[in-house]
């Protein structure tokens, strides 16, 4: 009687955190039909597992500065073994990446794809 209480207890702890599991993976939060370009400078940078995220610092035509928040992107392993670094990407680098809008906050983007000013392409 123990072993199956044990048991049941034990199931429902594994279950218990497959629903954050799913949603962690589930990219139906951005608009995936909806890419933009955008060219600037990387301000920050932060290349870890799971996912790597950044902002850029663009500068727009009327000369202000935007900010755009790259809140995710691919796994910082994915992306090093397609030949992307951290150091290609620093603080302070130009680039031109592409995102796609959250839908809840289309002020954050999910990074779709990173291109050098070499014209090196990561996605």
């Amino acid at each position: 009687m123990r072993a199956r209480i044990l048991s049941i207890a034990a199931s429902g702890l594994l279950f218990a955190g497959l629903p954050a599991a799913i949603a962690h993976h589930s990219f139906a939060v951005y608009d995936f039909q909806t890419q933009i370009d955008f060219v600037g400078e990387v301000a920050t940078l932060n290349f870890k597992n799971p996912h790597i995220s950044m902002t850029l610092n663009v500068v727009q035509e009327n000369g202000e500065t935007t900010v755009i928040n790259f809140v995710e992107g691919a796994p910082a392993n994915m992306l090093a073994r397609k030949g992307l670094r951290p150091d290609m990407i620093a603080v302070g680098t130009t680039i031109t990446a592409v995102g796609s809008p959250l839908i809840a906050d289309p002020t954050k983007f999910f990074l779709r794809r990173v291109r050098l000013s070499d014209g090196r392409v990561f996605e």
